[in-house]
């Protein structure tokens, strides 16, 4: 929601919408929404992700995020683990030799597993055995620091905690009904004179 409409949602349940009132009360329900927002976004906390191009040094403010908390950084499209290489696992050939299984019926006969399941024990053993992606978060600098080894992503996805900085970021249904109650609460006291 823009200003305009948590104003014009505000007065019209105070009774102050009047479109030829004076626009004393529309700063005064300014104001109560601004410091209702305010209050607020110190307690609005619900992670989410972003996607940017992957770069060694990726820089915040020029992708439009602005936090103070980064909790994790990861390529946004991972390898899975039959593109892994023989560096990667050692012998590939045991590996997926240990993800047959034989068949109760008897022990000549062997059957596979699924080969969505094959795919998520090469990943498993690939992702166990090396580490492909780390990261730091500079909060002086406002940037992520990143390295992977070859090939490289070309995005990654940031999963941060935004920090809002106007009453129009905020999309969350619940957060905007707190800031609206708070605001009429505001609106309506005499804390604005």
């Amino acid at each position: 929601m823009t200003m305009a409409e948590y104003v014009e949602r505000i007065e019209y349940h105070l009774g102050l919408h009047d479109p030829d009132s004076i626009d004393a009360e529309l700063v005064q329900t300014e104001r109560a929404v601004t410091a209702a927002f305010q209050e607020l976004k110190a307690y609005m906390r619900t992670p989410t992700d972003k996607t940017v191009p992957y770069s060694t040094r990726i820089d915040l403010l020029t992708n439009d995020i602005i936090t103070r908390k980064v909790l994790s950084v990861y390529p946004s499209q991972p390898r899975i683990g039959l593109t892994m290489s023989s560096i990667d696992s050692g012998n590939v050939f045991q590996v997926a030799a240990a993800v047959n299984v034989y068949s109760q019926i008897g022990q000549t006969s062997s059957i596979n597993i699924d080969p969505i399941v094959t795919e998520m024990a090469m990943a498993q053993v690939r992702n166990t055995i090396s580490t492909d992606f780390q990261w730091k978060y500079d909060i002086s600098n406002q940037c992520v620091y990143c390295t992977h080894r070859d090939p490289r992503p070309a995005f990654v996805t940031i999963h941060y905690v935004p920090e809002f900085q106007d009453v129009s970021e905020v999309t969350n249904n619940v957060w905007i009904d707190y800031i609206l109650r708070l605001g009429q609460a505001f609106a309506s006291s005499d804390w604005v004179d």
